[in-house]
């Protein structure tokens, strides 16, 4: 005996599978993605080739990081502004500010280091996009990109210019494909207003050569 479905128990079939499919995608992405930090700083002991390398790159970038270098300016947005790896870039960048370092080669690495983070970001977006619709519904995913395509031009220049969690805004342009000849000047000015004002405040106003 052949068994009907209606339409409306297809749907809902399918809309259960894809969001289940997307889930087990990006958890075994985050997985991976924790279990190779854990391993590359030592927390965690996995027999991967080419460890022993990888672990001594890591303790390098986190000296010039503690120093602060204008090398370790660059690794902190490097690889704090990837979405899936945290580090406090406005609390470091304020730091390095109120050191003796150059200021248009602290504000010129900071940025550099972002437009390569947030370009992987974008990227990773664009691969993880059908899981997300999936995950989420394409009802709302394309709810989602309506918005950002009609307000992200403000939304880029705020997450960038305030310390608002622009990583993640980064890899959800990708996931929409957002312009990226909107993205990437709109990014950059928010970060260079947001330079400019933390350098400006350090190094005049809170040391009273202005006022």
């Amino acid at each position: 005996m052949r068994v009907q479905f209606r339409k409306d128990e297809i749907f809902q079939y399918h809309k259960k599978r894809n969001f289940y499919s997307g889930l087990i995608f990006l958890g075994s992405v985050f997985l991976a993605v924790i279990l190779l930090s854990l391993t590359a700083s030592g927390l965690l002991k996995l027999e991967i080739p080419g460890l022993e390398a990888i672990q001594k790159l890591v303790l390098y970038v986190s000296k010039e990081i503690r120093k602060p270098s204008l090398l370790g300016v660059f690794f902190t947005t490097l690889f704090g502004g990837l979405f899936f790896f945290y580090l406090p870039i406005e609390f470091l960048y304020i730091r390095a500010a109120y050191s003796k370092l150059d200021g248009s080669d602290l504000v010129m690495l900071h940025i550099l280091g972002l437009v390569i983070s947030f370009t992987i970001n974008y990227f990773l977006g664009r691969i993880a996009a059908r899981a997300c619709i999936k995950l989420i519904s394409p009802k709302k995913f394309y709810r989602m990109k309506g918005f950002l395509n009609r307000y992200g031009v403000l939304a880029i220049f705020a997450f960038n210019a305030l310390p608002l969690p622009a990583p993640i805004l980064s890899a959800v342009l990708g996931v929409i494909r957002y312009k990226k000849k909107i993205f990437y000047p709109v990014f950059v000015a928010g970060q260079l207003a947001q330079c400019a004002v933390i350098l400006f405040f350090v190094r005049f106003v809170f040391t009273g050569k202005i006022f």
